[in-house]
């Protein structure tokens, strides 16, 4: 059934993009001139997706929560899930497009809410550490990958 729902999520994506005529690089770099804010456009899409399916909360997976502001900034054990400034390179960015995030059998997140969390992390400024957030997710690539099948395999 998860690889049903796997596949189904990838031809509809992939048809998406044809449609649209689009690279994902395109996807991941356009559309930041509305202003996204995490109150009012981030965190409903966390607390819908993450944190009220009862995974990403306090003492969640791997340390992630995403309920607030702060904690989400946090990220986890593995680090932070998102580079200011670039979406393209983005753990939390990747999950989801590749369908790892929510995990099957939860909806994935439409194109407009990946898009609103798209341009919102493009709208980060990069901190002086950005080179650091950058070499910990590559660091923790091979951590994330286990942990993702870890976490599917105790999700509901």
């Amino acid at each position: 059934m998860l690889l049903k729902c796997a596949n189904i999520f990838c031809i509809v994506l992939i048809t998406l993009v044809a449609l649209l005529g689009c690279q994902r690089t395109d996807i991941l770099r356009s559309g930041t001139d509305t202003e996204a804010s995490f109150e009012a456009d981030i965190q409903p899409i966390l607390t819908a997706n993450c944190a009220l399916a009862g995974c990403h909360v306090a003492d969640g997976p791997h340390g992630l929560d995403f309920r607030t502001y702060a904690s989400f900034m946090a990220g986890g054990e593995h680090g932070p899930v998102f580079i200011p400034g670039n979406a393209e390179e983005s753990e939390i960015v990747e999950e989801i497009v590749e369908g790892k995030m929510p995990p099957p059998p939860r909806e994935p997140l439409s194109a407009v809410e990946l898009q609103t969390l798209i341009n919102w992390i493009n709208q980060q400024e990069p901190h002086d550490d950005t080179e650091s957030h950058a070499e910990a997710h590559d660091e923790n690539a091979d951590a994330h990958e286990d942990m993702n099948v870890e976490h599917h395999a105790v999700s509901p």
